[in-house]
């Protein structure tokens, strides 16, 4: 495994289709708050989508150890993005893309992405997977894992629209997205039947 830290921490901007400017940047463990904030800014579609669970079963005292846990990166496992946009003088994170390596197998990662409501369908998603990529590409990884309900199509699209060879395989109501980076792999889908 690449000894280095897995995010170089080049600060970007990406524009959304409409226009807007957002500042990118590695997710650090003082974003804890941002985190909390933009989890209150979220749809109960979007929350069960990422996170699996109702949004009343997401307690203060949940949301906001979640937000701790999620903001401490461990760097040489662990890669997090932070899409930020200026809102009435004060910076907010309305996206954050995120890889970590899995522990048996550390050229494989399991990957996530979150868009705030207001920024979904702008762009954003698209962009910010596309610097995770780089990370992950420049740490070494081999596949990044993306884990979505089945029913999560703006999800599954964002993922096969990557231009990237992937496995798809679905089971028990989830789709696990295998996105290969080695340019040699080919686009493979299996379908799982609970029997």
């Amino acid at each position: 495994m690449n000894d280095q830290p897995v995010c170089q921490d080049i600060p970007t901007t990406i524009t959304t289709r409409d226009g807007r400017t957002l500042r990118v940047r590695s997710l650090a463990a003082s974003d804890a708050v941002l985190l909390e904030r933009m989890f209150y800014r979220l749809s109960p579609e979007t929350i069960y989508r990422r996170f699996f669970i109702a949004a009343e079963h997401a307690s203060p005292e949940l949301v906001h150890k979640s937000a701790k846990r999620l903001a401490a990166i461990n760097p040489r496992r662990e890669a997090a993005l932070v899409a930020l946009a200026d809102e009435q003088g004060s910076e907010e994170a309305i996206a954050v893309a995120r890889f970590a390596r899995l522990p048996h197998n550390p050229k494989v990662a399991e990957a996530s992405i979150l868009v705030r409501d207001d920024y979904q369908g702008t762009g954003v998603g698209r962009k910010l997977l596309a610097l995770l990529l780089a990370e992950a590409r420049a740490a070494g990884l081999e596949r990044l894992i993306f884990l979505t309900h089945a029913d999560n199509t703006p999800m599954i699209r964002l993922a096969m629209g990557l231009g990237l060879p992937f496995q798809g395989r679905h089971a028990d109501g989830l789709y696990e997205i295998h996105v290969l980076l080695e340019p040699q792999s080919t686009t493979k889908f299996e379908f799982v039947r609970n029997e």
